[in-house]
Order: structure tokens, then sequence, then C-alpha cells
């Protein structure tokens, strides 16, 4: 059964899923806000939290090895991807940004956030999918350009995109823990943006550019450089 948790405004539904998780909340909960004062994305950046858009965070808790707990963040990803691609017309093209952005039509239209919650006196750990999807508005001027569905001539049911969201959570997280990483990674780079094309990424203030030929079996983004191949666990691609 899943839990659904509804606010008018919170500041984040990262940080009260996190505080609902210490306190014991159900698996499969969810917390969702029409708004958000202090919303993130990664690398502690502010989320812009018009009204009309989605934002919510998934709880779940599972037992899995800390080396892979990164993948789930690519699981959500293609969890939230193939579902919205069923929504789109034919002349929409939606893709994945590594490690856990969709592009529409090439530009940002959502995002996902991973983090994990250890729960005292359990083997599972709480895992929180923070989720926002463009639906109605999007920000101007971002480092990465940005759109919504509205913007695009798709009009969306936030009720109904959220549903089917989190159904597909549970599908692709099943899939997972069952059949290992190899299905969403081939999910995933079928479906990837700037395949064997030349990007640039930031590293912790670093960059590094190359070819970007996939993801391997663990997640990681696989670079060709001049200096030879090069994989990358975090970072993030300005272009």
């Amino acid at each position: 059964m899943t839990f659904f948790y509804y606010f008018d405004t919170l500041p984040s539904t990262m940080d009260e899923a996190r505080s609902r998780a210490l306190k014991g909340a159900e698996d499969d909960s969810v917390i969702v806000a029409l708004q958000q004062s202090q919303g993130r994305g990664r690398r502690g950046r502010v989320w812009e939290s018009a009204l009309g858009n989605l934002y919510f965070t998934y709880i779940t808790y599972l037992d899995v090895p800390l080396s892979e707990a990164p993948q789930l963040s690519l699981v959500a990803c293609v969890a939230v991807g193939e579902e919205l691609r069923s929504l789109l017309p034919p002349t929409h093209v939606l893709t994945y940004k590594w490690p856990n952005d969709l592009l529409l039509n090439g530009k940002k239209v959502g995002g996902l956030l991973l983090e994990s919650v250890p729960i005292p006196g359990k083997n599972e750990n709480g895992y929180l999918i923070g989720c926002g999807i463009n639906l109605k508005n999007y920000p101007p001027q971002m480092p990465y350009p940005a759109t919504s569905f509205q913007n695009e001539g798709v009009y969306l049911s936030l009720e109904e995109v959220l549903h089917r969201i989190v159904a597909s959570f549970h599908r692709y997280i099943t899939l997972w823990r069952k059949e290992g990483f190899a299905p969403i990674q081939s999910l995933w780079m079928k479906e990837a943006a700037n395949l064997e094309k030349n990007i640039t990424l930031d590293l912790q203030g670093k960059t590094q550019s190359g070819t970007f030929t996939g993801i391997d079996g663990e997640g990681a983004l696989i670079l060709e450089t001049l200096q030879g191949v090069v994989k990358v666990n975090a970072g993030e691609v300005l272009r």
C-alpha cells in the first residue's frame, strides 16, 4: 500500500521525508507539496518550486549494499522517464542526462535527488527519492536550458503523473532487485542524451572533456579522452 501525504507548502519534501523516515514512516510513503520554499537539487542547489509543477519525495527501505546504492538514482530516472515518455506525442523526445536529469526536446524538464537515511536498529537503510517535474513552469536563465511540458505543448494532470510515477518506482525497483542493474543500464542507455558526442563534465571544480560512450555496470559515466578512458562516479554534465 502506498501512503500519500499532501501539503500546500513545505520548505522541502526531502526534509519532511527524512524527518518522517527517522520516526518510522511507512515504506512506500510519498510526501507531496504544491510549493517548496527551500526545495533543493543536486549539490545543494536551490530547486525553483513554482506553483503548478510536481514536487514529491518517495520513501522506501531497502537492504542494499552501499556499493550498489548509487544505482537507485538511475533506476528512479528510468522509472520516471519510461512513464513520462508514454504520455508524450511521437514528435517529442525525452532523454536522460547523466546521472538523473530528464530532458524534453533537449531541455531540462525534471530531475531527481537520492539521499539515504540510516535507520537505527535495522539492516535496511531508508532511501529518499526526490522528484521535480516541470509540468507548467520552468526557471529562466539556468546553466542548462530548461523547459516545461506545457511550454512544449503537452498538458498533463499533476495527480495522474504523480500516481503513474510512483507505480513505476515500484515496478523498476522490483526489477532492479530481482535482475540486477543490467536491464536498467540497457534502458537508460537506449535514451541517453549526447551518447557518442563530446561533452564537458564539472568534477567538483575541475572540468573534463571527452566522448561520452555510456555508463558501466555500476552506473558510472564512461568518457573517452585523449589520455584514455575515464570512469566518473560523481559529476555534472555541463554541455
